[in-house]
């Protein structure tokens, strides 16, 4: 992989892309991106809550919503509603090609909602593990590297949970009920940033 390239692509289809050589340089620069004052909806990243980016915003002021840190009485489906309505939206991706592509999966739909309309900032921050060469094989990723321990971890009665490969199911419990392929910002979005960090994070 040459993060060159993926930068020069990223830059080219309209996103604003930013590469760091470890977390602590990428944390820094997000908490000054995001202005105090604004609102943040998180959707359910693994790697936006390994690196504590949701709390790190919640304690210095900003309104944020995400259900790891709300109050487990407050409806979930309320905060996904709010987090696709707020001033920026934080979410990493399941996938992303070297052409700048990106590629997300979803059962609830809530996140690639929020990523596709209704916020004007966005706000990608990813592991460079998430990088592949073309589409095709980041849509690959998304279902047979992030959905089964995705599965795994949100206690679902998959085929992948227990095989760990995609088997296009039909379960009730299915985590791949929608997909969103992300070619360019689009049209009513401001500002879509896309944090990569040189280290491995996330499924």
């Amino acid at each position: 992989m040459q993060i060159e390239k993926v930068l020069d692509n990223l830059t080219r289809k309209g996103f604003k892309p930013f590469f760091f050589k470890d977390k602590e340089s990428a944390l820094e620069f997000i908490l000054k991106l995001i202005p105090q004052e604004s609102s943040v909806g998180f959707g359910g990243s693994m790697t936006v809550k390994n690196l504590g980016l949701d709390v790190m915003l919640y304690n210095r002021g900003n309104s944020v919503y995400s259900h790891s840190i709300t109050d487990p009485m407050q409806k979930r489906e309320n905060i996904y509603k709010l987090a696709g309505s707020a001033d920026w939206y934080v979410s990493s991706t399941n996938a992303l090609s070297e052409e700048g592509d990106f590629v997300n999966i979803d059962g609830t739909a809530n996140r690639i909602a929020a990523l596709a309309f209704g916020v004007k900032n966005i706000l990608y921050v990813l592991g460079t593990n998430k990088i592949t060469p073309d589409l095709a094989s980041a849509i690959d990723r998304a279902r047979n590297v992030a959905a089964p321990p995705n599965a795994v971890r949100c206690n679902k009665n998959t085929p992948c949970a227990t095989s760990g490969q995609c088997c296009y199911c039909d379960s009730k419990d299915c985590i791949c009920n929608a997909t969103l392929i992300s070619h360019h910002p689009t049209k009513y979005q401001d500002n879509v940033y896309v944090v990569i960090i040189d280290e491995t994070l996330g499924y």
